[in-house]
């Protein structure tokens, strides 16, 4: 090596590694502000990399060793073991079998990930092993081969998980996250790899299907392209009941239902005529395929307190018999009973008792269940409640848009109120949080007696002020749910 050429690489030896290692150790001070993974990548580089580099430039290029020298194979050798570490790192850092931490990762199966990563191993180690020690590899591969032929007879189903692992891949018929069936087996695919599929099920059990056993079988994919899974029930009402009704109200519950989704909407039709009732198919799409049970009983738990509300009746198999002329009758509260019950709450104590008779002759009673939204903020109150037993939060979404609570209501108290208020929205919303018994008043029955009773008129109209200023206070809560809420409010004396 010439003089020339020796202060060459002594000035970059020199010079341009204390520099890169400055550089890389700014590079790694702003990724690790930003916790971005690939700092752990340049660390490695200055701390393993480096090192091995720079005593092989020296060695080579400076002290002029020999490349037959087992001190320069050594270094190479270090080198090399370092490089794989680095590289492997990166892979793991670049790439990922589970959801990307980070917007440029790559997501990729378990099976193709340990294949890269075997691919490095064995590409750097065939290098250090054939260029840099001089041996001869294809001794090793002949000697290999017969023993490979005996490891693949004893190994015939292992390797058949691995081909069908790779087909797997390559075909890509479902991936992680995608629910599936093969067989009579049915869940979610938590895991791909070298040998075998992990499913986990609505059990929450983890069933483990070999590779080789997908290849044989028919893999149903409930979410491969389309996230929407149609959901199909059959139910039965009376003969009593007209399907026109029947229909819109079991469209109504399943819209109301959390998971059905309204685009496409459900779709119900009158299926069969029964001896006993009219049975009816509803058809309904989810996108959350693991929560299909929830969701089916959250929708026939809401079924029996509508066809409650509308007076339906769900026939008791073939032990029902009816009868020409006997229609099921609705067992439940009179209008004496209505009327009885008027008279314990305050706000009618001011009202005559053949006024109260005829308000009670104009209100029915509901039923609702637990979840069941009964109004809506920002839609108009159909009705006017009064509870006779179970629960109902008031809620109104805050300057933050986060929903606060307002009110817990029970026995004895009333909502709905701006019904009385012609043309004016509800500002909350009422939900059910425990089973619901409550008279149910059409608005023109009270408005029509307001005029007769200014005392009923000047209470109904303090009671919406307060509740009005207890939603204006709700809405402005920027703070924890519940500060400063949940109070109910003062009944007149």
């Amino acid at each position: 090596m010439t003089n020339q050429s020796l202060l060459i690489w002594g000035l970059f030896l020199i010079l341009g590694f204390p520099i890169l290692t400055i550089a890389l150790g700014e590079g790694i001070e702003q990724l690790t502000r930003q916790s971005n993974p690939f700092a752990k990548v340049l660390r490695n580089i200055r701390r393993w990399l480096l090192p091995p580099l720079a005593a092989l430039l020296v060695m080579r290029k400076i002290l002029g060793i020999a490349d037959t020298a087992n001190s320069l194979k050594i270094v190479e050798t270090l080198l090399g073991v370092a490089l794989i570490y680095t590289l492997l790192l990166l892979v793991n850092t670049i790439f990922t079998t589970g959801k990307p931490q980070k917007t440029w990762q790559i997501h990729i199966t378990n099976l193709l990930f340990q294949v890269i990563r075997g691919a490095l191993v064995l590409g750097i180690s065939a290098y250090i092993l054939g260029l840099i020690w001089q041996i001869d590899l294809s001794k090793i591969a002949s000697a290999a081969g017969i023993g490979s032929l005996v490891m693949a007879l004893a190994l015939q189903d292992t390797l058949s998980n691995l081909v069908s692992g790779f087909l797997l891949i390559l075909e890509a018929p479902f991936k992680v996250g995608d629910w599936i069936k093969v067989g009579d087996i049915e869940g979610e695919v938590i895991e791909i790899n070298w040998r075998a599929v992990r499913l986990k099920n609505r059990d929450r059990d983890v069933i483990i299907i070999p590779n080789g056993n997908l290849g044989k079988n028919t893999i149903q994919n409930y979410t491969i392209v389309d996230p929407l899974h149609m959901v199909r029930m059959i139910l039965r009402f009376s003969y009593f009941d007209p399907p026109n009704r029947v229909i819109q109200m079991l469209t109504q519950t399943a819209l109301a239902t959390k998971g059905v989704v309204s685009d496409p909407p459900p779709s119900i039709d009158t299926q069969d005529y029964t001896n006993t009732a009219i049975e009816y198919e509803v058809q309904v799409c989810i996108k959350d395929f693991f929560a299909l049970e929830d969701i089916q009983a959250e929708f026939m738990t809401r079924v029996y307190y509508a066809a409650k509300r509308h007076k339906f009746t769900l026939p008791y198999g073939d032990k029902v018999e009816y009868q020409l002329g006997d229609f099921p009758q609705e067992q439940g509260i009179t209008t004496e009973e209505i009327a009885a019950s008027l008279k314990t709450f305050p706000y009618f104590t001011f009202l005559h008792p053949n006024t109260l008779e005829h308000l009670a002759q104009s209100a029915i009673v509901e039923h609702f269940g637990i979840g069941e939204r009964i109004v809506e903020a920002g839609e108009l109150d159909r009705k006017i409640y009064i509870i006779l037993e179970g629960k109902v939060l008031l809620s109104v979404k805050d300057i933050n848009h986060h929903q606060q609570e307002v009110a817990f209501l029970s026995d004895g108290d009333l909502f709905g109120e701006t019904a009385l208020l012609q043309g004016e929205v509800s500002q909350v919303s009422v939900t059910v949080i425990d089973d619901l018994k409550a008279i149910a008043i059409e608005p023109d029955s009270i408005i029509n007696i307001l005029d007769q009773y200014p005392k009923f008129a000047t209470e109904i109209n303090s009671f919406i002020q307060t509740r009005k200023q207890a939603v204006d206070n709700a809405k402005e809560v920027e703070q924890s749910l519940g500060e400063g809420v949940g109070a109910g409010f003062p009944r007149p004396e």
